[in-house]
């Protein structure tokens, strides 16, 4: 919802490689868990942990006949979900691949907008084709190695590599950067270490950028896919970092100024800010993963070796921020903290002691970063993050907005959209100073390949946080919401979802024949109009996975809309239609209103308009519609509409001026001046208008 998953209490979920969850790098494949049960009947708990899937989806799955049960009904037999899982592995059965299944993804993957380095993407890419498995010793001595190759090309020295392999303490003839390459190298003795499986990976130069992470990109792109996916490990872009680096600059001179990073990993957020003109010595970074905060500290180093390691250890350390972090405060505390972080039982009784926002049903971990960074900061301190844009809207996390409006001033909200590869989640980065209370006056605003300032305050409250619209546009919206005598459709509607087959190839036939009838797809709806459609089903909702009642599909009238869509599309419907799931029900029961002028009012410019700058989602929610002001007009008014309406329902010829013309006629009941409607024509200028012509 509003672009977050909404994941079950019972499933399991990723944790974020920056924090420490007792699990090893080389940890169990689901395999080795399956051979550690000694009984050969499995219980459901087990299966669901095994196939990475939630109970209620293994419920589905035994409706259907995906998963059976042993013939006790009760338990599984465990040579059967062997088969079924060597079945998923190898491809043959694709059912958790079509579910984006993060734990079944294997091999390793380069995050090649981390740096721009093409020569460096090319050997990384060279060790990944080269090197099908790298443990983690492996990964530490191809990492020390690029380190002293680093090293020699940023400091100009020179530094016999073969120090390293024969397990000489003096690799270089700077102390500083002798204990970092130990530290990373660990308990590993060099002169035993078998070099056969990354020989080819030592071969490789890799050359030094300036301001690039280079060891990092290393780090990340061989660490194992699948276990990244499933600890949540997903890297900040350069371009990202640089972005929100460059508008925190243009609110406070970074030069003397403390700044932390309290989930650094290898340190990119604080490279940035050095290439920006940040002293070295004025940082500080914090992470759970150990190998992370090695290279931050190697990285430091190699900007300034005229750091003591007295502060490359004290400055830049591995522990858990949330617990225990630095006692000063700073100036200024950055980062991407961890999403979707699964916090044990005994992390949760901590957090839910010392956290405000742990108290929330589904806490979240990136909630908790923005309470303790606001913490960290001293008076007029400024907090930056890269955050998911779901903090702005979605109720889980009103605390933390709760807290946001009641401390701080907003300075820049930039909208990124999928920020991250492979990541569906549109972004934000969040930029607040401490010890104000929700001011946004001159907060900067940037979306898409625009930006502006917000020039006056607004009434802004935990419940929602819209930015996205400038001032104009704000008071547009302003009008919208405070039109008289409104109406809503919040308990006065009834709303369902299309039809979940569970197996769309299974159950939708594309040619008719007896016993099917037409069910339509959310692309088949346009305003006002329903494509043709080769869409066939048999309706038998016990056969399916989700169905609403058989009522609300079959009722006089309805309205059907796309759940997906750049702008509201609704059409109407007295024909008892079937849908999919992608294509929603809506049947309005407001007293004195009809149904075909509410679907004009859902259609018209007005609601594209409100849906899109209050809540700045593709998806078309429930709660997006209940929240729509709908102006109560006498009968007489609404034939007006309704009559044009139907003329565009039944004509052919010059659809788009009848529904401007229809439009025109709406946007005068919200009483909204020429300029403004204007403003909201130019907003949704290039939109499509999903008329059927």
């Amino acid at each position: 919802m509003s672009g977050v998953w909404l994941i079950p209490t019972d499933a399991q979920k990723p944790v974020d490689a920056r924090r420490k969850s007792g699990v090893s790098e080389n940890q169990l494949s689901p395999f080795d868990e399956l051979y550690k049960i000694e009984d050969e009947k499995l219980t459901i708990t087990q299966v669901c942990d095994l196939l990475s899937i939630s109970q209620a989806t293994a419920k589905n799955w035994i409706r259907l006949g995906k998963l059976k049960k042993d013939s006790d009904s009760e338990t599984f037999d465990k040579a059967y979900i062997e088969t079924l899982m060597t079945e998923i592995k190898s491809g043959k059965d694709g059912r958790l691949k079509s579910r984006r299944n993060k734990k079944n993804v294997s091999g390793k993957a380069l995050y090649k907008d981390y740096i721009k380095s093409e020569g460096n993407r090319e050997i990384v890419e060279g060790i990944l084709s080269s090197c099908k498995q790298i443990t983690e010793e492996e990964l530490r001595v191809i990492l020390a190695c690029f380190a002293i190759q680093l090293y020699q090309q940023s400091c100009g020295v020179t530094v016999l590599e073969d120090a390293l392999f024969q397990n000489q303490a003096q690799i270089s003839n700077h102390n500083v950067f002798n204990d970092l390459l130990a530290d990373l190298l660990g308990n590993i003795d060099m002169s035993k270490f078998d070099l056969t499986n990354i020989q080819s990976a030592l071969e490789y130069k890799i050359q030094f950028v300036p301001l690039e992470d280079t060891l990092g990109f290393v780090y990340i792109s061989l660490r194992d896919l699948s276990h990244r996916k499933q600890t949540g490990a997903y890297y900040t872009p350069a371009k990202t970092v640089n972005t929100l680096i460059g508008n925190l600059q243009k609110c406070i001179d970074l030069e003397n100024k403390t700044v932390c990073d309290p989930c650094c990993g290898t340190g990119n957020f604080l490279i940035g800010l050095v290439g920006n003109g940040a002293n070295v010595n004025n940082l500080y970074g914090q992470d759970m993963d150990e190998i992370s905060i090695l290279i931050a500290r190697i990285n430091m180093f190699l900007l300034d070796n005229s750091i003591t390691k007295e502060r490359l250890y004290s400055q830049f350390v591995c522990d858990n921020t949330l617990s225990n972090t630095f006692s000063h405060k700073f100036s200024v505390v950055l980062g991407n903290p961890p999403w979707g972080y699964d916090y044990s039982k005994e992390e949760i009784t901590y957090l839910t002691s010392n956290y405000i926002t742990a108290k929330c049903k589904g806490m979240e971990s990136y909630d908790l970063f923005v309470e303790k960074g606001l913490a960290m900061l001293e008076e007029n301190g400024y907090l930056a993050y890269v955050l998911p844009e779901a903090i702005l809207s979605v109720t889980s996390h009103r605390k933390a907005r709760e807290l946001i409006v009641n401390s701080t001033a907003f300075k820049f909200i930039c909208y990124l959209g999928n920020a991250f590869s492979g990541v569906q989640c549109p972004a934000i980065i969040l930029g607040i100073q401490n010890g104000h209370k929700g001011q946004t006056k001159h907060c900067r605003i940037e979306l898409g390949n625009g930006e502006f300032i917000i020039n006056s305050n607004r009434e802004i409250d935990a419940s929602l946080f819209s930015f996205n619209m400038n001032d104009e546009e704000y008071d547009c919206l302003r009008v919208i919401s405070s039109v008289k005598n409104a109406k809503y459709l919040a308990n006065n509607a009834k709303f369902a979802l299309g039809i979940v087959t569970g197996n769309n190839k299974e159950y939708i036939k594309d040619a008719k024949s007896e016993g099917l009838e037409i069910i339509l797809k959310g692309s088949d709806v346009y305003r006002y109009a329903m494509k043709d459609t080769h869409n066939y089903i048999h309706f038998a909702p016990e056969n399916f996975q989700q169905v609403a009642p058989t009522e609300i599909y079959r009722a006089k009238e309805k309205l059907l809309y796309r759940f997906i869509s750049e702008v509201p599309v609704f059409t109407y419907d007295n024909k008892q239609t079937l849908s999919l799931n992608s294509c929603n029900i809506l049947i309005p029961q407001i007293e004195g209103m009809d149904i075909k002028y509410v679907l004009a009012i859902l259609n018209s410019s007005i609601t594209a308009y409100f849906i899109s700058k209050k809540y700045n989602s593709v998806k078309l929610l429930r709660s997006h519609i209940e929240s729509l002001p709908i102006p109560m007009v006498s009968a007489e008014k609404q034939r007006g509409i309704i009559q044009k309406v139907e003329h565009i329902m039944n004509s052919n010829e010059n659809i788009v001026g009848l529904y401007a013309e229809l439009d025109n006629e709406i946007m005068a009941l919200y009483s909204l001046s020429d300029k403004q409607r204007e403003t909201i024509r130019t907003a949704l200028s290039g939109k499509n208008l999903f008329l059927l012509e």
